[in-house]
């Protein structure tokens, strides 16, 4: 039977990109919010790219100055916070994942360094000439940026095959929209990146939410907590999993060590270890803080007293690991036929941020031509699923008259479904 399946022939723009992907576009409201705390950098990308305050989408009912001015303090602080801190480390290459369409590129080939910037392919395409418009000749020979998918070891290995030497991951906003799967992939990810180069992993996704919570408190006082109930329906809309379903998200009440052991207990499952670096004692000096009223600015340095970024390292090859499968296998691949009015799908490998679009622009474009009431998927060589995955499967599911069934499912592929909680969603008629 013809497999009516050709990757070679769907296009992928990028409204369908953002369907497949929501939380890929949130990256130009951190780089606005950046240019709004002064960074000058920031500011010129703003322009190059044409953003305007309509970037800002964010629902709460605080004042639009004020939440801004909270916006811009977090990413003022986690922006140079975490360049200082990986400043520290000496002689490496910056690999910033996802790099967004902040001008780190620019302050790392200034200070010395190679730059890596890696996203999904559809923001690489709109910051990298935006960006080398902004770079000397000698500093585009120190830049290169690549389309990757975090939990997809292949792409990584490859947009990191000409690197020598030492490395300095960084990861802001990435880790808080993934759920325990997608995390775990990428931490073995990150562990065979640091176990063949050295160097260290630094990220803010941790104690994100944390530091959100703690910032909003410290400005707003009593009327934090509709601000921070707007920021947390914010981030499950746009992730489509529960906050709370990823075990390295630190999540904001009194007492958060339990789980900061059970994060530190996850990342020892996958060979690495945590330490966490104080805010308050790695802040550099703001500019955004000449925007604050002096009890303003006391309030935010104390809470960051609280507060802590993570330096991850690997335990070495000696470390006994979790069996991670075949999540970082490069195959992927779709047989599709139509039965009346049913497609029928088999997918094979890997489902993830850089596949699943095409099976959406495929779906999409049967459905144009023909009559699909219903769609069949057989996961029996279905090995992974990325939340990109389930999200296009759930549109799916939502355009078909008589829905979507799922055949064949292996245990591995079942429990991220149940992490998810969309094994409900897709197996609710049973």
């Amino acid at each position: 039977m013809e497999n009516l399946f050709d990757p070679e022939k769907i296009e992928v723009d990028a409204e369908l990109l953002e369907r497949a992907n929501p939380i890929f576009n949130t990256a130009k409201m951190t780089l606005y919010q950046l240019a709004a705390s002064g960074d000058a950098d920031s500011a010129l990308m703003v322009e190059k790219l044409g953003l305007t305050e309509n970037t800002q989408n964010s629902t709460t009912t605080t004042s639009d100055a004020v939440k801004l001015l909270i916006e811009s303090l977090l990413m003022d602080m986690r922006y140079h916070t975490v360049e200082k801190l990986a400043m520290e480390e000496g002689d490496f290459t910056e690999v910033d994942l996802p790099c967004g369409y902040l001008p780190k590129a620019l302050r790392y080939t200034r200070a010395g360094h190679r730059f890596i910037g890696l996203d999904l392919p559809a923001t690489i395409s709109e910051v990298e000439p935006a960006i080398n418009t902004l770079l000397n000749d000698e500093q585009k020979k120190m830049v290169k940026f690549a389309g990757v998918d975090a939990t997809n070891y292949e792409s990584l290995k490859s947009a990191l095959s000409d690197v020598d030497g030492k490395v300095v991951i960084t990861t802001e906003g990435l880790m808080v929209y993934f759920n325990d799967s997608e995390v775990g992939a990428l931490c073995d990810n990150v562990k065979k990146i640091l176990d063949e180069h050295g160097g260290c992993w630094l990220t803010i996704d941790p104690e994100w939410l944390m530091s959100y919570a703690l910032i909003v408190r410290a400005i707003l006082g009593d009327k934090a907590m509709e601000a921070l109930a707007s920021m947390q329906k914010r981030v499950e809309d746009q992730s489509d999993v529960g906050v709370k379903g990823n075990t390295l998200v630190v999540f904001p009440k009194p007492d958060i060590s339990e789980d900061i052991r059970k994060a530190m207990e996850f990342l020892a499952k996958h060979g690495l270890k945590a330490e966490r670096k104080i805010v308050a004692d790695n802040m550099p000096e703001l500019k955004v803080f000449e925007k604050l009223r002096p009890e303003q600015a006391a309030a935010v340095k104390t809470a960051m007293k609280n507060n802590a970024y993570w330096k991850i390292t690997s335990m070495g090859a000696s470390a006994e690991l979790i069996d991670a499968g075949s999540l970082s296998e490069k195959d992927f691949e779709v047989k599709a036929h139509i039965e009346g009015e049913k497609l029928c799908l088999s997918l094979i490998g890997r489902i993830d941020s850089l596949t699943a679009p095409k099976i959406l622009a495929f779906y999409e474009n049967t459905a144009k031509e023909k009559n699909i009431r219903t769609v069949c998927v057989d996961c029996e060589e279905l090995r992974y699923i990325s939340s990109a995955g389930l999200r296009v499967l759930l549109i799916m599911k939502k355009k078909s008259k008589e829905g979507i069934f799922l055949e064949n499912v292996k245990p591995e592929i079942m429990e991220i479904l149940k992490t998810t909680g969309f094994d409900s969603i897709f197996f609710e008629e049973k």
